[in-house]
């Protein structure tokens, strides 16, 4: 039988392109469960990201065993990406929602944020999206992470884009079709460049993320155009995490789904700088909005 535990309880959310992971706590800070749900992007998919909110703070409380009728006692905290646009905050602002309180700024303030605990540094996040940035007394300066269509660089969305766009060039005969080509072929199950392009056409930016895992693959196996690929976005994203650093004077962490896997290409400079988060951009989220870092939109 589910149970009512607290009579408030917070909710830190980390919504991004790809993903939105919600964690529910009660006011002692105890995690008593998390829930995920699909892509958060306010700025792509306004509708959808709402859902996908709801959705997540629904599954966290059905993971802590509590009612879903006590969603109305919860203070929910949200960092989600596109919500640094104005025009995707605005239309967030207005959605009645069924919380006690929701708050939200961007995923990557509350991340940043939840990383140096609210102390000045520097984040590089690798996701679907890319961007970095410094926290700096407060306030945060932003360094790439301009969205799917006009940037990104570095990031799962972009390099499955980059490889699609070899392979309809390969397709073509323009360039030699190698295991690249292949490999996205195989994996969207298509073989014209007619097929790719249907199939593509008006596909989210986590559509190309899915094939970032055969990308770094292959790049690791020293397939050329792969490695090209992971080589040429590394640098970028070395370079937009040096400027955060060298602004932030403090450390860097770094945040997002291929992080990992793109940590070793980076510089050795940017490799050396890095150290440990100390909390998530879920709990974040609750911190920033409990030091009145997050404006009362409820």
């Amino acid at each position: 039988m589910k149970h009512k535990t607290s009579s408030l309880y917070y909710v830190g959310v980390d919504g991004g392109g790809t993903k939105c992971r919600a964690e529910l706590y009660n006011p002692q800070g105890d995690l008593l469960g998390s829930g995920v749900a699909g892509s958060a992007n306010i700025a792509r998919q306004g509708n959808t990201a709402e859902q996908s909110i709801l959705s997540a703070v629904r599954n966290a409380f059905d993971a802590a065993d509590i009612d879903q009728r006590y969603l109305g006692d919860a203070c929910v905290c949200a960092g989600l990406a596109g919500a640094n646009l104005p025009s995707a905050a605005a239309t967030l602002s207005k959605w009645q929602h069924p919380f006690q309180q929701f708050h939200f700024t961007s995923d990557l303030h509350t991340a940043l944020y939840g990383a140096h605990a609210g102390e000045n540094g520097a984040v590089l996040v690798m996701g679907t999206g890319s961007c970095a940035a410094a926290l700096v007394d407060g306030n945060l300066t932003q360094f790439g992470g301009h969205g799917f269509l006009l940037g990104d660089k570095g990031s799962g969305a972009w390099l499955g884009k980059q490889a699609v766009m070899h392979t309809l060039e390969a397709i073509d005969g323009v360039v030699e079709r190698g295991e690249l080509a292949e490999a996205v072929c195989s994996h969207y199950q298509c073989q014209s460049a007619t097929d790719i392009v249907d199939r593509l056409i008006q596909a989210n930016p986590g559509v190309f993320g899915e094939i970032c895992p055969i990308i770094l693959k292959l790049a690791r196996e020293n397939e050329p155009t792969a490695r090209a690929l992971v080589e040429r976005g590394s640098r970028y994203l070395s370079d937009i995490a040096r400027k955060a650093v060298q602004l932030s004077g403090g450390n860097l962490v770094i945040a997002g789904g291929v992080a990992e896997a793109m940590t070793p290409w980076l510089d050795e400079d940017i490799r050396s700088a890095l150290r440990p988060t100390q909390f998530g951009p879920e709990w974040g989220a609750i911190l920033l909005y409990q030091n009145g870092g997050l404006g009362d939109v409820s």
